[in-house]
């Protein structure tokens, strides 16, 4: 009896195991989708030529800074401008009055003069502050017909040892991709040195050079007057000598 219980028990729990619901295995089958056809686009790789650079300085005018090794830098006195006392000097860094430095003795404010022919550009320059390597900058700039004028005017609270302040001015020609980054680079080397310091500074001495043989080491410009100032220095020798030592802001709006 007792064994006929456990076959009839045995029976009924196999089949209440077989009843029970049976969850379907569901088979994905992923189908690649087709991408998108992306046209190529051209790359243009620009190259930058980098120049090694030289160091150069004025032991007189008691300034360096770095320029590329193939420029040849000289410096020119200018011919003063009416009523003014002192001296006037131009480093031409790049020829044709594209890139130089024009050094003054700050009389009666003349730097005042830089700003405001500056201002005269047109369109307006963009006008900023700086400061590199100590000497406080005032930084117009103005693009117009392709062209890139920037000009920097050191204040005057920034009068080296033996009285000169620096106005260095450039054009760059905008479609040069690097021309006026090239050339903010050189400006940013310029320095000062005191007195004491700059014979034993490294650098080629910048040559002084004479627009007439008669001069003896004092170079003079012919000042062609314009109502823009800079703009209309020129020398019967030939050689480019300042856009103007009236007082004017280098590079014509």
């Amino acid at each position: 009896m007792f064994f006929i219980v456990i076959g009839i028990f045995s029976t009924g729990c196999m089949q209440l195991s077989n009843t029970g619901p049976v969850t379907p295995v569901i088979t994905a089958t992923i189908v690649p989708m087709v991408g998108a056809t992306i046209a190529p686009q051209q790359v243009v790789t620009i190259i930058h030529q980098v120049s090694q650079v030289k160091d150069v300085k004025d032991s007189e005018l008691l300034f360096s800074l770095q320029v590329p090794v193939e420029w040849n830098v000289s410096t020119h006195r200018l011919e003063n401008p009416e009523n003014f006392v002192g001296f006037m000097y131009q480093t031409d860094l790049v020829g044709n009055n594209k890139f130089f430095i024009q050094s003054y003795i700050n009389y009666e404010e003349r730097d005042q003069n830089y700003r405001d022919d500056c201002r005269r550009w047109s369109p307006a320059p963009i006008v900023t502050n700086v400061t590199i390597n100590g000497i406080i900058f005032d930084r117009f700039e103005s693009t117009a017909n392709g062209t890139t004028n920037v000009t920097y005017v050191a204040r005057k609270t920034s009068t080296n040892e033996r009285g000169y302040l620096s106005v260095l001015a450039f054009s760059a020609n905008t479609s040069s991709r690097f021309e006026k980054e090239d050339y903010d680079k050189v400006v940013s080397s310029f320095r000062y040195y005191p007195k004491e310091d700059i014979s034993t500074m490294p650098g080629e001495e910048i040559p002084r050079i004479s627009l007439y043989e008669h001069e003896g080491g004092n170079a003079h410009s012919v000042v062609v007057s314009s109502s823009s100032g800079f703009s209309g220095s020129r020398s019967s020798a030939g050689s480019s000598s300042g856009r103007s030592s009236s007082g004017g802001c280098g590079c014509g709006g």
